[in-house]
């Protein structure tokens, strides 16, 4: 995430729920982000290009026209392998109706960070969610630092220990 700000991508066919969902997300996560959103994973998978942190997207998408089943679109366990397989780095969330926890379980397997339930709380879940992923990101670099600072500490320490304690037994 060497970006100014976190890019999020919205991946859901009920455009009026990711537009609803892209507001509450821009007022109340604490820092800035880009948001974007799609209405198929094929949009999504276009745009990649603008390398997402996190990519929150629904299991089911339907066809555009009905009974055209020649363009079949991809479901959410498809979108997640090609998605790994083009930016290994990006946070998959699903969130979906769908309830069947093999679908969640398949989907975690598959390399999803995280499967939600849509549900009236879901939005706060998501908002909780994406939080940590970006904040551990942001910090965990810093946090890096100070476990090699604390590892070359502890041998110094143990090394003077170990000095101190072969030099009284001469």
């Amino acid at each position: 995430m060497a970006k100014d700000q976190p890019v999020i991508f919205l991946v859901d066919e009920d455009e009026q729920y990711i537009l609803r969902l892209k507001d509450l997300l821009s007022e109340k996560l604490d820092f800035k982000t880009r948001i974007y959103t799609y209405t198929t994973g094929e949009q999504c998978i276009s745009n990649l290009n603008l390398q997402p942190d996190i990519i929150v997207m629904d299991y089911y998408f339907y066809p555009q026209e009905a009974g055209n089943q020649a363009n079949k679109p991809l479901n959410g366990i498809e979108l997640i392998g090609l998605i790994k397989e083009k930016n290994p780095g990006v946070h998959l969330i699903l969130l979906s109706n769908e309830t069947d926890v093999e679908v969640a379980n398949l989907a975690i397997k598959e390399g999803a960070y995280d499967y939600i339930i849509k549900y009236e709380y879901a939005p706060i879940q998501l908002q909780y969610l994406i939080s940590n992923i970006i904040l551990n990101r942001m910090y965990s670099q810093k946090i890096n630092y100070w476990k090699w600072g604390a590892i070359v500490i502890g041998v110094l320490f143990i090394m003077a220990l170990i000095y101190l304690v072969s030099g009284s037994k001469h």
